[in-house]
């Protein structure tokens, strides 16, 4: 188990067979996206891993900085062909990801239109 903790976010994270959680805590931020990114994706990267959660369960606030961090794990864990998955979010949290539509993107279709050359879409 690893730990990034800057005041007042602490992201941990752990492995389990094929199996990657981050369980984090606090408010997500720009000042500790970054720090969160840094903690999810080697999950992502690890070859023995085919899913990636993201525990949300004591996140107590969301800003538009963490929507577009989780927004990228999404789309890199889709890359690079595991599932990911957000749980366990507290009600303000959860409304922060649906008023913008994460809980119903598709990552696939995110991916496409977002990180394919120009020109390549069909």
């Amino acid at each position: 188990m690893t730990a990034c903790e800057i005041s007042p976010f602490t992201v941990r994270t752990e492995r389990s067979g094929t199996r990657f959680v981050a369980t984090c805590q606090g408010e997500m931020d720009m000042t500790n996206c970054n720090l969160f990114f840094a903690a999810v994706l080697p999950g992502i990267a690890d070859t023995v891993t085919d899913h990636v959660a993201v525990d949300l369960a004591e996140v107590t606030f969301l800003s538009a900085g963490g929507l577009r961090t989780l927004l990228l794990l999404l789309c890199a864990a889709h890359h690079n062909g595991k599932s990911f998955t957000v749980h366990r979010t507290q009600p303000q949290v959860r409304r922060v990801l649906d008023l913008f539509g994460f809980t119903t993107f598709k990552a696939g279709l995110v991916w496409e239109t977002t990180m394919s050359p120009p020109g390549g879409h069909n």
